[in-house]
């Protein structure tokens, strides 16, 4: 029988009340110990409806008889290299929603810091556990597909959802404006996809809106010769979020919205598209109990430790298409 995980939450904003309480009061060997928010009457209030027992402002305030393993860090961006830190010194494991830090210097310190305390530290990269990507991948990586032509990467959410207010409007918490909240994610997983290649070049642009911009296009050079293209946005106008990856081979393509796999045989272009056992809305919840389940896994010793240093290629990346939207000129990485 697997043992029992202790969990610690930090932070207690919209995905953890939404996505990670639910997951977690639903595992059977899983126990949500502590609710850790600087905001003392919203950490109870959630904590009563999760039937969680202790409540904190920060992990130094938590009673020291607290069981912990792990800790979620689900904090406004530019707060999770201190927190994390804090948690790797008291020898606990971290899940860090993304991105792991606003920048690639901190990003890298804090991968360092969490090989030193022998801890894992996991960027929560719920997209790299959805079971298209996972199939397109296997695709990418048979050589099924071909030489790799094209990636498109594509985030583009309904204006009604867009931030109204909070610490994701502000440059100094986020690190940025939707580059920093989808486009993060929408531009790892398209690199895990294909295995992470070194990026040779960058050309962006982005629109401003206030203080953080609220759509962003870039076009990568990738090593080997293909081209990835990046779309993200909170501005749009339709019934229906857009989000979704495209492939395009020299043998085949693929992509996601929807699940689609084609390839050339002798016999002409045939669909090899994989069954799967959920729908679309199924595999984004999917995803996140996946994501839980190989965390738990490498904290009970099942699997061992592995060390996410393409995180700071990622924000190696990201900051590339920050500088060049500024500059308004292509940069090298």
């Amino acid at each position: 029988m697997a043992r029992d995980v202790s969990i610690g939450v930090i932070g207690v904003g919209g995905v953890a009340q939404i996505v990670h309480l639910p997951i977690l009061k639903r595992l059977p060997d899983v126990k949500v110990t502590a609710i850790i928010d600087t905001q003392q009457e919203k950490a109870r209030t959630i904590a009563e409806r999760f039937d969680v027992p202790v409540t904190a402002r920060s992990l130094r305030e938590l009673p020291e008889d607290t069981p912990m393993d792990a800790v979620l860090v689900s904090t406004p961006n530019n707060s999770h290299a201190a927190v994390v830190l804090d948690a790797l010194e008291r020898g606990k494991h971290v899940l860090c929603e993304r991105p792991l830090a606003p920048t690639s210097e901190a990003t890298e310190q804090l991968i360092r810091a969490a090989e030193a305390a022998e801890r894992q530290l996991m960027v929560a990269m719920n997209q790299r556990y959805r079971l298209d990507v996972r199939s397109i991948r296997q695709f990418v990586a048979s050589g099924e597909l071909g030489d790799l032509i094209l990636i498109r990467s594509v985030w583009l959410t309904r204006i009604d959802r867009r931030p109204k207010r909070g610490w994701r409007l502000d440059p100094e918490s986020a690190g940025g404006g939707v580059l920093m909240d989808l486009g993060v994610q929408a531009l790892d997983v398209a690199l895990w996809l294909l295995g992470y290649p070194a990026i040779e070049r960058v050309s962006a642009s982005a629109h401003p809106a206030a203080a953080v911009e609220d759509t962003a296009v870039a076009f990568l050079a990738l090593a080997g010769g293909a081209t990835l293209q990046l779309e993200v946005s909170w501005e749009l106008r339709d019934e229906r979020d857009k989000h979704g990856l495209r492939v395009l081979g020299t043998l085949g393509s693929a992509g996601t919205w929807p699940f689609r796999v084609r390839t050339e045989m002798e016999t002409g272009l045939s669909d090899v598209t994989p069954p799967l056992d959920v729908d679309e809305s199924g595999l984004y919840t999917a995803s996140y109990r996946q994501e839980w389940a190989e965390f738990l896994r490498i904290v009970r010793g099942e699997k061992p430790l592995e060390v996410q240093a393409e995180q700071v290629q990622l924000m190696r990346a990201l900051e590339a298409c920050y500088r060049s939207a500024r500059e308004g000129r292509e940069v090298t990485t």
